[in-house]
């Protein structure tokens, strides 16, 4: 019988024994595949928040926020230097205005209700005298707010992105007279694909109806930037830029520069706390399970050795006998390490098994865990009634981030893969190492003489 053959039959000779060196094993090697599977998809997903969540920069004119403020707007000339500062990857410029009732001969859907007329009190006529006199104020109407943006796609609701119901999307970068328009305010004017409408003296066509889900959102209407600003008389005018950091490690860096470019015309937030936050509880995790491989590979290592010295210490005179019918060194400790591998890859198949069972629930675990601390510690913000479009980018920012951590799925790669069998045959190694070496230090007269 060669060494191989003894040392697989030694490996089993007694299954309760091996049996719980094996179980012991396998929960070892399941704990360094869960972990490893992880850390790999914690790791990816870092690289993925960087590079899409909190990269984005706000930029409105100094003392406008949405339509409502005052100040210059931002110009042709200043939204230049923002596209070509460095790391800058996209810039979405919005601007946003107000129908009067003089201004177009669409209906607004919505119902002033006592916080809309509280707000427009100032714009009803004879507002100074009413003021001064005490007398009541005419009533005030809804106004209907129109959105001027580069990238119609960019108009979003709490992270998402409006569904055209009906039509197509139009081009941000053209000038026609065209627009999307709101699905409640459409039905309130009984408006369809290609219909017409009137607004700003001019005929405007309809190429699509949206919804959104929420009713402010769904009551305005949607148009190229370039023709809300000649529309409105106001050439190359921006109130609100929505600028894209090609990672969030470059977000304070761009900030900076904007800030010293701009010299005061514009105010600058950015989601970069927000991102250092989703990116820090992300990457605990990942130290977390680098601290759960070593611990659980050493245990692994420890279970094998110490194993490995029992069975030399309860075969002490079966090495004796071995040797002194002239086996060699050799031939007994390749014995004992193909019956420590034995064991050793018995305990990988059972671990491989039940690690690629637990990663999933353990990786959701992990992350769930830190959720809350990273998803709830910057306010959220509104930018008015068009910033960023239709609600402020801190909000969607916020929403955004909030998801980032619930969307870490458990994937074993065939790096992670190999990663855990070369650990488990470094273990197999080590367990194996001082053991053998036990057994060529066994003499035999002395283990015969005190038998």
């Amino acid at each position: 019988m060669n060494v191989v053959t003894r040392g697989i039959k030694n490996a089993v000779r007694s299954p309760i024994k091996t049996g719980a060196i094996v179980l012991m094993f396998a929960i070892s090697i399941a704990l360094i595949l869960s972990m490893l599977v992880a850390r790999g998809s914690v790791l990816r997903k870092v690289d993925e928040v960087k590079a899409n969540a909190g990269t984005s920069i706000t930029i409105t004119p100094a003392g406008i926020v949405g339509d409502q403020g005052g100040g210059e707007a931002l110009t042709t000339a200043q939204i230049t230097i923002i596209k070509n500062t460095a790391n800058v990857s996209s810039v979405t410029s919005t601007l946003t205005d107000r129908l009067g009732t003089t201004d177009t001969n669409l209906t607004s859907s919505l119902a002033l209700g006592s916080f809309g007329a509280r707000q427009q009190r100032f714009e009803a006529p004879n507002s100074s005298a009413s003021e001064s006199t005490g007398a009541a104020h005419p009533a005030p109407t809804s106004r209907i707010n129109v959105t001027g943006t580069s990238d119609p796609n960019s108009i979003a609701t709490n992270g998402g992105v409006l569904t055209i119901s009906s039509g197509a999307t139009i081009d941000g970068n053209s000038s026609d007279n065209i627009a999307l328009v709101g699905a409640t305010l459409a039905t309130k004017n009984n408006l369809a694909v290609n219909s017409t409408f009137t607004a700003y003296g001019k005929t405007i066509t309809v190429k699509g109806i949206y919804t959104t889900g929420n009713a402010f959102q769904d009551s305005g209407i949607i148009m190229p930037i370039a023709t809300v600003q000649t529309l409105t008389a106001q050439p190359g005018a921006v109130n609100n830029v929505s600028a894209k950091v090609n990672s969030s490690d470059n977000v304070a860096s761009t900030v900076a520069t904007l800030k010293t470019t701009l010299a005061g015309k514009a105010d600058i937030t950015s989601q970069a706390e927000q991102a250092a936050t989703s990116v820090s509880s992300l990457e605990s995790i990942a130290t977390l399970t680098l601290t759960g491989v070593i611990a659980a590979a050493g245990a692994g290592a420890l279970i094998i050795l110490l194993a490995m010295i029992l069975v030399v210490r309860e075969r002490r005179r079966e090495i004796g006998v071995i040797k002194a019918i002239g086996g060699s060194n050799k031939k007994v400790i390749g014995q004992f390490i193909v019956e420590g591998l034995t064991m050793t890859v018995i305990g990988a198949v059972i671990g491989f098994a039940l690690g690629i069972a637990v990663s999933g629930p353990m990786t959701t675990s992990l992350v769930s865990n830190s959720q809350n601390s990273a998803s709830t510690t910057s306010p959220t913000r509104g930018g008015g009634p068009g910033a960023g479009g239709f609600e402020g980018g801190f909000a969607r920012a916020q929403s955004q981030l909030t998801t980032n951590l619930t969307q870490v799925s458990a994937t074993l790669t065939p790096q992670i893969l190999m990663s855990a069998i070369g650990i488990t045959l470094l273990i197999a190694l080590l367990g194996s190492a001082i053991p053998a070496w036990l057994t060529a230090r066994i003499r035999p007269a002395e283990v015969l003489r005190t038998e």
